[in-house]
């Protein structure tokens, strides 16, 4: 394993935001991997130039060469064009690099703290002591380490059962493995549609204390200025939305669930996760946010039950690509015992949809290991 971070980034835009990432990248010697897709215009490319000029690393393969890569590696069908399914591509080289990390940003999120990698490098550290949260109802808010107006928020992802009560959290100093870390934003929280249309939260604060989960409490980590360790890629894979289920084609939620399926791998071989800085400041592109409703909303309508599965579901294996492999059988027989409003047909073939492609994902990954 290399000592070199990568930031992974997907775009359709001009490549704008590379301007904001020139002294991120000075100062950590970092590379940016962006990942273009057939919408992504030629001003993009350009900008990519021009920021090499300046001395940024920029890896920014188009489309055909993207394609070739995953023919080599057998998968050719495996990533759809049009698609923030295309950030998977970025995790591929970034494991085939042999990077000690990624990290996971959208073109929106903008480096704030400097040096920015610092606190991201806590996955590298192994076993240190960390504030470790446990909350009562297994269930700890991110959101909580903000300060939000006008009103208490929670992050996308979260499920609605354990929103209604409070619940009691203890810290303790632990000594933890730490090997996701899912830095936090400023301005305009990563929370979902319905929060986002009720309140319209914006952030202004980050409290300075940051969290690691006990193995006994769970919080969504997204794909937004997340970093994760090289050995736990294999279990990143970046769902493949765009199915349809109870008649609307359920987007938005690819990497909630990249995040909480790492997350048990992480649990279960012993790891951690962290919330906390890393800050970004998330100036959100331009959303439809009653089309963001219409599409979140038949994930958030099954993820309750699917979540409480998660949450006991014991994974077997040593390593992050056997326990991966052994979450995908089990979502497999989940999906057959799954019953009640929230799960059609539909719903059922896309778990069992996604537990192949979470399978064929790791076909890719063993290719990259040589095995």
């Amino acid at each position: 394993m290399s000592e070199t971070i990568d930031i992974v980034i997907t775009t359709i835009g001009s490549g704008s935001f590379l301007e904001h990432y020139a002294d991120t990248l000075a100062e950590s010697g970092a590379r940016l991997v962006v990942i273009p897709d057939r919408k992504t215009p030629r001003s993009f490319y350009e900008a990519c130039d021009k920021a090499r000029g300046r001395g940024a690393t920029i890896v920014s393969p188009d489309v055909e060469e993207q394609d070739r890569l995953l023919a080599k590696l057998g998968v050719p069908d495996l990533i759809p064009y049009d698609s923030d399914n295309r950030r998977n591509i970025g995790y591929l080289l970034s494991y085939l690099n042999g990077s000690a990390m990624a990290v996971s940003m959208d073109d929106d999120n903008l480096p704030i703290d400097s040096p920015f990698f610092d606190e991201h490098r806590v996955v590298l550290q192994g076993p240190v002591p960390h504030r470790v949260v446990s909350a009562g109802n297994g269930w700890f808010n991110a959101c909580d380490l903000l300060e939000v107006s006008p009103c208490r928020v929670f992050p996308r992802g979260f499920p609605y059962g354990p929103r209604e009560t409070p619940t009691e959290v203890t810290s303790t100093e632990e000594v933890a493995d730490v090997r996701i870390n899912a830095g936090l934003w400023l301005d305009d929280p990563d929370v979902d549609a319905v929060t986002r249309l009720a309140v319209r939260p914006r952030v202004t604060a980050y409290n300075g204390k940051p969290a690691v989960l006990a193995r006994d409490t769970w919080c969504p980590v997204n794909s937004q200025n997340t970093a994760v360790h090289h050995d736990a890629l294999p279990a990143y894979y970046f769902l493949r939305m765009g199915q349809p289920i109870g008649g609307a084609a359920v987007e938005r939620f690819g990497d909630i669930f990249s995040g909480y399926f790492v997350a048990a791998c992480a649990k279960h071989l012993g790891h951690s996760v962290r919330f906390g800085g890393p800050l970004v400041n998330h100036e959100r592109n331009e959303h439809d946010l009653l089309n963001d409703l219409a599409i979140e909303l038949p994930a958030i309508r099954f993820m309750d039950e699917l979540l409480a599965w998660l949450r006991e579901f014991e994974l077997q294996g040593s390593d992050y690509r056997e326990a991966y492999e052994s979450l995908s059988h089990g979502l497999e027989d989940f999906a057959e015992q799954a019953r009640g409003g929230a799960w059609s047909q539909e719903a059922r073939a896309f778990l069992h949809r996604s537990a192949y492609l979470m399978r064929t994902w790791l076909s890719a990954v063993r290719r990259v290991d040589g095995g």
